[in-house]
């Protein structure tokens, strides 16, 4: 008897969950098959490139997952293509998707399916103005004729929405209207930037008609933050938006122009973070960006983050005394930064395959020139590269100073640099000690002044 309450007391409660409103369910459902797969398993991510579940298939080539997911934007990932997903709690959606020549081809069904389905025809869509949207094309034409394009593109997408809008949820139909806006706004900011460049005249300025590139996109619409590009478009609005003073810290009059165009805090957070988490790398003012940093966020994650990132900085910062390294030049020498005290240090990290690197080897020969018999000593340091190839650039290009290998990346010198990306500069003075852990590049003018002034 006790047994039989137990059961009836389960299965009440049991209903009553069920019939609760399904907006505490925080998972969906994925099914489909995949025809001709060219791998088992696929990777999805979310807009920060984390794998939130990884689908393997079954001997038929299908699958059936749950998957936790909020309302927004994933990838699924195969070895050759990225395909956007627009998932959301309480789905069930079905896919059917076919390879032919690699390429993907996709239909869904179920709840979903309309807007996956958007995002798949909005894919070929897209392409039918890969001729026009392309630079070469675009940068030719006169403003006016530029400018009917732009609008003329901006429509028919526009079109293409609204013919299936009663059948998409209204978030998704938002962020779809915020991504056609973005597009043109990226349109003609490129025209706005290039087109002096492209046609090689300097002089060259849009017309006081000119729209702002922004007049249609919403900074303050935190909904959109759940649309990959949104940052991306509120950085761009940022840089627009800047004091045009080119001896201001970039990262700290980008940080002064959120507080004052931004007034959304959520959005103000976000945008400030993924700016600062760059810019506090690359500044010449490290305590000023992250006190203002600081001053602006509310997001305990996101100062958290930067705290550390900016109490590592603080380590290579100015006046400290600078990681060493030991590493063997073209010669087979041993070299040690500790061998090169007394003299003011200039060291080059850089690779053969990366363009701006070598882009900057005309400069830096220009500089060992100009200061060969000063008490200056210029060390480049190739890595992530093959040995072969660096010694047939040294050759070929004739690089003087100092050229050493480095066998790989987890040297400590680069980990206590916290080196992200290359090119990279760094400037030492005579005693070891740290001026710049991001100095000047060579093709800088401020360089050579920084030079003179520690000689």
């Amino acid at each position: 008897m006790k047994i039989k309450n137990l059961l009836l007391l389960f299965l009440s409660i049991l209903l009553v969950n069920c019939s609760k409103d399904n907006k505490n369910i925080d998972y969906l459902i994925f099914s489909g098959t995949i025809e001709n797969p060219i791998i088992d398993s696929f990777p999805i991510l979310d807009m920060d490139n984390k794998t939130i579940h990884t689908i393997h298939l079954d001997e038929n080539s299908s699958f059936s997952d749950t998957i936790s997911a909020s309302k927004g934007y994933y990838y699924l990932i195969d070895r050759q293509n990225l395909i956007i997903l627009f998932l959301s709690p309480s789905m069930n959606l079905n896919s059917t998707i076919s390879y032919n020549e690699n390429v993907p081809s996709l239909l869904f069904q179920n709840s979903g399916a309309n807007e996956n389905n958007y995002l798949q025809q909005k894919t070929q869509l897209n392409k039918t103005f890969e001729k026009v949207e392309n630079y070469k094309y675009f940068l030719n034409l006169q403003e006016e004729y530029f400018l009917k394009l732009a609008d003329s593109i901006n429509i028919e997408k526009t079109s293409f929405l609204k013919s299936q809008e009663k059948n998409l949820d209204n978030d998704f139909l938002l962020y779809e209207s915020f991504a056609i806006e973005n597009e043109k706004t990226s349109f003609l900011q490129r025209y706005q930037k290039w087109r002096g460049e492209f046609l090689k005249d300097p002089d060259f300025r849009v017309s006081n008609k000119y729209p702002n590139p922004f007049e249609k996109i919403d900074v303050s619409n935190e909904k959109l933050l759940a649309h990959p590009y949104f940052i991306q478009c509120l950085s761009d609005f940022i840089s627009f938006k800047m004091d045009d003073d080119t001896t201001k810290d970039k990262s700290l009059n980008q940080l002064e122009t959120i507080v004052r165009e931004i007034k959304n805090q959520k959005i103000k957070d976000k945008l400030a973070y993924e700016i600062t988490k760059f810019g506090i790398t690359q500044t010449k003012n490290l305590d000023a960006v992250y006190t203002k940093f600081i001053s602006i966020q509310k997001n305990e994650d996101f100062r958290k983050e930067i705290e550390e990132t900016y109490l590592n900085f603080k380590k290579i910062s100015k006046g400290t005394i600078s990681p060493t390294f030991e590493l063997y030049d073209i010669n087979n020498s041993l070299v040690t930064l500790e061998s090169l005290k007394g003299k003011l240090v200039y060291i080059d990290i850089w690779a053969t395959w990366c363009i701006p690197c070598v882009n900057e080897i005309p400069a830096l020969k220009e500089l060992e020139n100009e200061f060969r018999n000063k008490n200056i000593q210029f060390v480049s340091i190739c890595l992530k590269d093959s040995k072969e190839q660096f010694e047939k650039m040294v050759k070929e290009k004739e690089l003087g100073g100092i050229q050493l290998f480095a066998p790989d990346e987890n040297i400590s010198f680069f980990k206590e640099y916290f080196l992200s990306g290359i090119p990279r500069f760094i400037l030492i003075d005579k005693e070891g000690k740290i001026i710049e852990s991001n100095a000047f590049y060579p093709s800088n003018p401020k360089l050579k002044e920084q030079i003179l002034e520690n000689l």
